[in-house]
């Protein structure tokens, strides 16, 4: 995904092969639903950054009884810097989650929520 926001601390994909249920790039699949979850609230907003504030926090949630995992949560501690559809800049910081579920099955889905902890004009 090229032309999004700048992306900051991510670890690359290679180094977190248990995020490879996200797709080869999980930081700009990030960026890419972050910023569209903004814009249908404003549909005037701009993601212009997103900074990966600590390492992810990875859950393994189920193992079926052949030890394959079909279950995994992701959570990202970020900070957003976006322009409103006033022109405003923002800073964001708060906690991404994607969580996936019946992985590698016909049944597999990955959803994501936001917990936003701070909102702060820049």
């Amino acid at each position: 995904m090229t032309g999004g926001p700048a992306l900051y601390g991510f670890p690359p994909p290679d180094q977190l092969p248990q995020l490879r249920w996200l797709g080869p790039d999980y930081a700009a699949m990030l960026a890419f639903d972050l910023g569209q979850g903004l814009v249908r609230q404003d549909e005037g907003t701009h993601v212009l950054a997103v900074r990966c504030e600590s390492e992810p926090f990875l859950k393994t949630a189920t193992i079926d009884m052949a030890g394959i995992i079909r279950a995994h949560d992701a959570a990202f501690s970020i900070e957003v810097l976006l322009s409103d559809g006033a022109h405003r800049n923002w800073r964001l910081r708060g906690r991404w989650t994607y969580v996936g579920r019946d992985l590698g099955t016909a049944l597999a889905h990955v959803t994501h929520y936001w917990e936003l902890f701070t909102a702060d004009l820049v």
